[in-house]
This record gives structure tokens, C-alpha cells and sequence, in this order.
């Protein structure tokens, strides 16, 4: 099967060839026409200058056997006639009386012959029946063929019975008798006949001629304004068709085809661009589902955190409440013992030396006091974990809430000999929050800085504006977090403190924080080199739009 450009290379040559057909097979036949009535009309003429000519001299030799009539005088009229007979361009010259009898002829043996009025001299005045009392000048003249086969010109000339001959008493004739005879000069055909050819020829050589040169003319300019262009539209068109869009063709004189090469230019251009933008977009295609199967993947990632923290947060709630009155009753009861025993042991004597079961009982009541609390403190982190409490939103400036967050980490930061900075500017915008939360998550920020900061290191507290948001910066000189760790520390009870100072709900309470104020919160940590916490709150509170999970941040240096 041919493709659309093959297909479309056969019907060029189709339609160049119909239409360079149909153009000259038109041309031609006009001027074929044109040359044929012209050479009928040339040989009218020719024919009809013959028959005046002829006309003419068949009144020349009537007029000039006239006298000779009238006198009545037949020798001097066959002089005349035989004279003027022997000429060349005469074929023969008769004299015919009213009944048809030859009279006079330049050929001898015919004298005295009766012609059948059926005959080609005689049908022009005997047609209706009986002679014509006058003859027309176009029935005058015949041609036919003489025994020889050459055309002869046949021209009758009425001999008309005039007064004069009437009157006369040689051989008057009735007066009502109007023809007395006729002359009939024949005058042969062959020389007009080769004339006559020989510029017919001449006639047919121009009009070959013509039509040759018209012919020629008019393919010569179908090719170039019409065929040639076409052609190279239809090159052209393969090459797009190919995948070449370089190709540029060059416009002619204006017109349409000027304008039709103007047309296909900026469609080839278009059409390349269009190729290349598609070309760059497959390129780019595979990387575009990559990332999106990536952003999908992260989103989903981020639901089922979501969903499992909220699953943890119902669990957490409700083994909280069942564990809390236990545990404040285990802590009581071990508190209440030790104090007793305490007592016990002062009404005895303060000289007394305690006895080991003794001692080893209040360690033991202490220890049970101890891990009570410890139980305590893990209950209520799960309460604060599972609970959501209502946020109060208003403008706040953060510069006092931070220096407040200072003076409550002063102390402790002093005991473990690290240095507390603050850097913060007093023209801060105002932020739309809840201030103790916001406190909360800078102060749950800073103690895990400060246990996680050797003695002789820093903490410090900065906050800038940044356009439409305020970045809260928590930035300490301790051991890092391990790269592994860096996706998992805001899942709940994870924790890398060494020993039983952290139960790992502290990041993820502020986590809980940051997403109810539409925040977000990221990290910044390499082994030994510290760690960057950075929490950013929009300056306002969104008020259409449905809360959204707070984005996590993570990269590691």
C-alpha cells in the first residue's frame, strides 16, 4: 500500500499531466478551428475573385462580339471568339441559341450539337421548367470536372434580345422573347487550383506554427507558475512527512502561490516547534511521573503516619485513664509506707542504728515511689499526646514568649554548664497562634537541645521574618542525630535518649502543634555537628480552608 506522500507524488504528476494535457488539447483545438475557417474563408475569397474575374471577361467577349451580332456578321463573331479562345486560360467558348444548339465553339466538332438543358450550363436558366427571362449573378458562374480531371470554371453570359435586334431586318426576333442565347466561357482551374494549395500550405505551416509556439508558451507558463511551485509544495511536504521541518522554500512574484509558500513556511516552522516542545515533553515525561510518583508516595506515607498517630492517640487515651488512678495509688501507698517507717524509726531514737532489712525496706519503698512517678509522667505525656485541646488563636509577639522560654531554661542550662542564646529582633510581626502552645513546642525544643548538648556548648533561640511567615530557629552544638534515625523522630516513642530520661512523645506533641497552626516544621542534623530545628508559622491563620498535615522537613548535612 503506497503511503499519503507517495500517493501524493502520483497525483501531482496526474494533475501536471491532465492539466498540462487539457490546457493544450484545449489550445490546440481552438487554433485548428481558428486556422480551418480561416483557410475556408481564404479559399472563398480566392474562389469568388476567380468567378468575378471570370464574370468579367465573359462580359469582355460579349460585349466585343456585340457589333459583330448586330450585324449579323457569324464569321467575324467566330474570329473573335476563336481568337480569344486560343489563349491559354481558356478551356473552351461556346455560343448556344434558345433551343440549346451550338452555334459557335472554339472546339470544332461540337458546332451543330443540341445540349440537354439537363447539363451543367443549362440547369442555372431551365431549373423552374422553361428559360428564366433573367439570370442572377451567383447562378452564372459552375465548377465541375473536365474529361481531362481538372476543375473548370463554367460562366454563362445571356445573349438578351435588345431593341436593336428586334427592330432589325436582318433577323429580327419577337420582342417578346427576352433570351436569345448564351455565351458560356470555360476558364480552367489548375493554376488557381496550385495557387490556391500552395497557400493553404503556407496557411497550414503558419498555423502548425502558431499552435506549436502557443503550445509551448502556454506549458512554459503552467510550469512555471503553476506546476513548478506545486511541485516543490509537494517535495517539500514529503520531507515534513519525513521528519525534516528545516525545509524553508523561497516565494516568487506575488500572487497566490506567493502567498501559498508564505502559508507553508510558518506552518513548517510551527510544525517544527510543535515537534520539538513534544520531543522535550517525552523527555521530561518519565522524570514528571517519577516525581509525582514520588509526591504520591510521600502523601500516602504522610496519611498512614497520620492515621496511625490518630489510632496511637486513642489507645494512648484510654490506656492513660485506666492506668493513671493506679498508678497516683501505688505512689501514695509506697510514699505513705516509707514515711512511716520513718516515723517508726525516729520514736525509736535518733541514736538507734537502722537495721538492714529496715534500710533495705525504705530503699525499696523508694524505688516503688520512684517508678510510680516515672509511670506518671509517662501517663500524662500519653494524655498530652492523645488530646488535642482547643487552640485559642490571637496576635502575639513573639519576642516576649521567647524571653520567657529563656528564663525558664536559664537554670537548667546553668546546671548543665551550656551557654542559652537569644536572638531575636524586638521588630517581629505579630503572629496569629496560641501562645502556650507555641511556648510549649519552643521549650520541648530547647530541653531535648540541652540533654542533648555536653557541658561547654551552646543553645541557641532565634526567630526572623520571612515574607508571609515567622521562622523560629532551635539550633544546638550536640552529638546530632544518626542519618538512619532522621525519618522516624516524630513518630511516637521513639526516642534516642540513653537510660529512662525520654519516652519519645515530645517531638511528636510537637509535631501535633505545628500541623493545628497550618506550620511546618523541619531538621537539620549530621553526627557530631549538631542540631537545626526550624519551625515556620504563616503570620495568618487560614480561615476557608480544612486543616492541613503539617509537612516534615528532613535533611541531612
Amino acid at each position: 500500500m503506497k503511503s499519503p506522500v507517495t500517493r501524493g507524488h502520483g497525483n501531482h504528476r496526474g494533475l501536471a499531466a491532465r492539466f498540462g494535457l487539457a490546457l493544450c488539447g484545449g489550445t490546440a483545438v481552438i487554433l485548428v478551428a481558428v486556422g480551418y475557417a480561416s483557410l475556408h474563408l481564404q479559399r472563398s475569397h480566392l474562389t469568388r475573385l476567380v468567378e468575378n474575374r471570370a464574370t468579367e471577361v465573359a462580359e469582355v467577349i460579349r460585349r466585343s462580339t456585340r457589333d459583330a451580332m448586330m450585324r449579323d456578321d457569324p464569321g467575324e463573331v467566330r474570329r473573335i471568339i476563336q481568337t480569344i479562345g486560343d489563349q491559354e486560360s481558356f478551356e473552351r467558348i461556346r455560343v448556344f441559341d434558345s433551343r440549346g444548339k451550338i452555334t459557335i465553339s472554339t472546339a470544332e466538332e461540337e458546332v451543330g450539337a443540341l445540349v440537354d438543358i439537363d447539363a451543367e450550363q443549362c440547369v442555372s436558366c431551365h431549373r423552374a421548367g422553361r428559360p428564366l427571362a433573367r439570370v442572377e449573378q451567383d447562378n452564372r458562374t459552375r465548377v465541375f470536372r473536365a474529361a481531362s480531371g481538372g476543375r473548370v470554371l463554367g460562366v454563362i453570359a445571356p445573349l438578351h434580345n435588345e431593341p436593336g435586334c428586334a427592330e432589325a431586318d436582318c433577323h429580327a426576333h419577337p420582342p417578346n422573347t427576352s433570351v436569345l442565347g448564351v455565351l458560356d466561357v470555360q476558364l480552367p482551374l489548375g493554376t488557381v487550383d496550385a495557387d490556391l494549395a500552395a497557400s493553404e500550405r503556407q496557411l497550414l505551416l503558419g498555423l502548425v506554427v502558431a499552435v506549436l509556439a502557443v503550445l509551448g508558451l502556454a506549458w512554459l507558463l503552467t510550469w512555471r507558475t503553476v506546476l513548478r511551485p506545486v511541485a516543490r509544495l509537494t517535495r517539500a511536504t514529503g520531507q515534513i512527512a519525513a521528519g525534516d521541518f528545516s525545509q524553508r522554500l523561497v516565494a516568487g512574484h506575488e500572487g497566490e502561490i506567493s502567498e501559498l509558500t508564505d502559508a507553508w513556511n510558518m506552518m513548517s516552522e510551527r510544525l517544527g516547534r510543535a515537534r520539538c516542545e513534544l520531543e522535550e515533553l517525552n523527555a521530561t515525561l518519565e522524570k514528571r511521573v517519577d516525581e509525582k510518583s514520588a509526591q504520591l508516595e510521600q502523601a500516602h506515607r504522610r496519611m498512614f503516619r497520620v492515621e496511625k498517630m490518630a489510632s496511637l492517640g486513642k489507645l494512648a487515651a484510654v490506656v492513660a485513664h485506666e492506668l493513671n488512678n493506679p498508678l497516683a495509688g501505688i505512689a501514695t501507698y509506697a510514699r505513705l509506707l516509707r514515711r512511716r517507717s520513718e516515723e517508726a524509726a525516729s520514736a525509736t531514737g535518733a541514736g538507734s542504728a537502722v537495721s538492714p532489712d529496715e534500710a533495705d525496706l525504705r530503699r525499696i519503698l523508694a524505688l516503688i515511689e520512684d517508678e510510680s512517678r516515672r509511670c506518671g509522667n509517662i501517663v500524662r505525656n500519653l494524655l498530652l499526646f492523645s488530646r488535642k485541646p482547643a487552640v485559642h488563636f490571637g496576635d502575639e509577639n513573639l519576642f516576649p514568649l521567647l524571653e520567657r522560654c529563656m528564663m525558664l531554661l536559664r537554670h537548667r542550662a546553668e546546671l548543665s554548664d551550656v551557654a542559652l542564646v537569644l536572638d531575636v529582633p524586638a521588630d517581629l510581626p505579630l503572629v496569629e497562634c496560641d501562645a502556650s502552645q507555641v511556648e510549649q513546642v519552643v521549650l520541648a525544643l530547647a530541653i531535648n537541645g540541652l540533654e542533648a548538648t555536653p557541658p561547654g556548648g551552646y543553645v541557641s533561640i532565634s526567630a526572623r521574618g520571612e515574607g508571609e511567615t515567622v521562622s523560629i530557629q532551635i539550633r544546638d552544638s550536640g552529638r546530632g542525630i544518626q542519618p538512619e534515625h532522621l525519618g522516624e523522630i516524630f513518630e511516637p516513642f521513639f526516642t534516642t535518649k540513653e537510660g529512662e530520661s525520654g519516652v519519645g512523645l515530645g517531638l511528636s506533641v510537637v509535631y501535633g502543634i505545628v500541623e493545628r497552626h497550618q506550620g511546618t516544621v523541619a531538621v537539620d542534623s549530621s553526627p557530631g555537628s549538631g542540631t537545626v530545628f526550624t519551625v515556620r508559622l504563616p503570620l495568618r491563620q487560614p480561615r476557608a480552608a480544612a486543616p492541613e498535615v503539617a509537612q516534615k522537613e528532613v535533611q541531612v548535612s
